[in-house]
């Protein structure tokens, strides 16, 4: 049977989720979101949307990211392309159906002039910021096969809220950092500018982007409970941020660390989305270290573990 392999169309949509739900069923795709996230994403080209055909039949697709537009105060990644999907439907495995759209990824983001290769954490559109360990063991023994190498294994948690209460220890420590002149609010249009330097300063990159959207979006009537932040003095000393059940991102100033600022700005996001009827707090993105620091005092748990992965691509 013929293997064609071809730029996205828009009428492939249906065909390539369809796939995508078969090949990734942890991480269900709604057209709503993928046309959020890749197709209105100033990055996405179509040549690096690769579709496969067998006899007519959309078996696999791959979506290669080089970036073309700067991502807010970020370092530069201009030597850097990422593979941020890839399926083949079940039925077509085992056929380098996989294979050759991995190829023709890494020769598009070659014709892009990137020298390395990502799985998975291209901000602002990952779907998972690498291959899940457990759910997609296959995938990974896939991208080892074909020259990757794992650099990080971050965590995915999860925290129940339906019974979730402020421990007496941690009220304590939010009651001292109180009497010490810290407060902790919802963001309000007075904060805008010192919020937004804070996080150019601090967290350079895609935070700004979420906190000025985040913005917005309170603006506009959504919770301004959504983004807090902690402050001294007229200062900016961290930041947390939820959309929905999603809990993050979470930063404290490099020079504030260790007075428990982040504990503070997480219990009070808690005791928001609790608040608000959420029954679950979760986020893609920890590493161990931080898992132990902070969120395994409010109840989080590891639920996923994923590879982050890279590739030196040839000249």
């Amino acid at each position: 049977m013929r293997l064609t392999i071809k730029p996205y169309q828009p009428d492939d949509l249906q065909e390539a989720l369809a796939v995508l739900a078969q090949a990734m069923p942890s991480d269900p795709i709604s057209p709503a979101r993928f046309t959020q996230q890749v197709l209105l994403d100033p990055n996405f080209r179509p040549e690096g949307a690769l579709v496969a055909r067998r006899e007519g039949e959309v078996a696999g697709f791959c979506l290669a990211i080089a970036r073309q537009v700067p991502l807010e105060n970020a370092p530069p990644d201009g030597e850097r392309g990422y593979v941020t999907l890839i399926g083949v439907r079940p039925d077509f495995q085992r056929q380098g159906i996989g294979s050759a759209l991995l190829a023709r990824a890494e020769a598009y983001l070659r014709s892009q002039d990137r020298a390395t290769v990502m799985v998975a954490p291209y901000a602002p559109g990952y779907f998972i910021p690498g291959v899940d360990v457990a759910a997609y063991s296959g995938g990974l023994r896939f991208f080892l096969r074909h020259g990757y190498r794992e650099v990080h294994r971050p965590i995915a948690m999860e925290a129940p809220l339906w019974e979730w209460r402020l421990p007496e220890w941690a009220a304590e420590k939010i009651r001292r950092l109180e009497e010490a002149g810290v407060r902790c609010e919802a963001y309000r249009p007075e904060w805008s500018l010192p919020l937004l330097e804070f996080t150019r300063q601090e967290f350079p990159g895609d935070w700004v982007r979420v906190v000025r959207e985040t913005m917005g979006r309170i603006l506009g009537g959504e919770p301004p409970q959504r983004l807090l932040l902690a402050h001294e003095q007229g200062r900016v000393l961290g930041l947390v941020h939820f959309q929905n059940e999603r809990f993050g991102p979470i930063g404290v100033a490099a020079a504030e660390r260790g007075r428990g600022l982040g504990l503070m700005l997480m219990f009070r996001a808690l005791a928001a989305m609790r608040e608000q009827g959420f029954r679950a707090a979760w986020f893609l993105w920890s590493d161990d270290a931080t898992a132990r620091r902070l969120y395994q005092h409010a109840g989080f748990q590891e639920r996923r573990r994923f590879a982050v992965l890279r590739k030196e691509l040839a000249g």
